[in-house]
């Protein structure tokens, strides 16, 4: 767990968010968004601490560092190449001997499907806004005959997350099952089983003459009769 803090540390969000992302996006600490069953707003993001991490990576017998390989599509989010590159550009700062792999997304993901990677960048939308859906493909140890873990190529395991994903899968108080995925997504977060980023937003533009009434659905659909004069 101290290397993955460490590589989370290593990590100048705000940064990315403000060169990269040129403003239009919102640091994560967590994977579901505000929408979505199972979203904690009392979860925050580890610090930005170079130093910190570096003092990680020693204590964990890593003092020289270790070769590690990013990978990522191209083509598939917004800057979605940059961001990888930032990324290897802050671990290499913490003394980790960093490759990129960034390539075309319909090699990628069919690269990802067969555990060829093990760091990498993935973006995350579940139309479904329910966490539960989103921890069986990412979070569950990976296990193809019962379809779990799909998208898991990093190869996390944890057994009692793993037992509390199933569980909360057959939950269908609301209440409850907020609380159950609630804390799913704690445990996740506290033992750094991913590096949140951010939340990118999405850009609208309208004719102020044209006075049509618009409002952005936040899964992103573009519904013609909900654009309206």
């Amino acid at each position: 767990i101290r290397v993955r803090q460490a590589i989370a540390m290593a990590i100048n969000e705000d940064e990315i968010i403000k060169t990269i992302m040129r403003g239009q996006a919102t640091a994560a600490a967590q994977v579901p968004d505000i929408a979505t069953i199972g979203y904690d707003a009392s979860l925050t993001r580890l610090p930005y601490n170079p130093e910190k991490a570096k003092a990680l990576l020693k204590e964990a017998g890593y003092a020289n560092g270790f070769d590690i390989t990013i990978a990522g599509p191209n083509d598939r989010y917004i800057n979605d190449k940059q961001i990888c590159e930032a990324v290897a550009k802050y671990l290499a700062k913490i003394g980790l001997k960093v490759t990129l792999d960034v390539k075309p997304k319909s090699i990628f993901f069919d690269e990802l499907s067969s555990n060829k990677h093990a760091f990498y960048l993935i973006g995350w939308f579940d139309g479904s806004y329910d966490f539960g859906r989103s921890a069986q493909m990412l979070l569950h140890t990976k296990d193809a005959d019962k379809g779990m873990g799909t998208y898991n190529g990093a190869m996390y395991s944890n057994a009692a997350l793993d037992e509390q994903i199933i569980s909360s899968a057959s939950i269908l108080d609301r209440s409850e099952r907020a609380a159950a995925l609630q804390a799913v997504n704690k445990k996740s977060v506290e033992d750094v089983a991913w590096i949140p980023l951010h939340y990118q937003q999405d850009v609208y533009a309208m004719l102020k003459a044209s006075k049509i009434k618009f409002t952005p659905r936040p899964d992103r659909w573009m519904v013609a009769k909900e654009i309206k004069r």
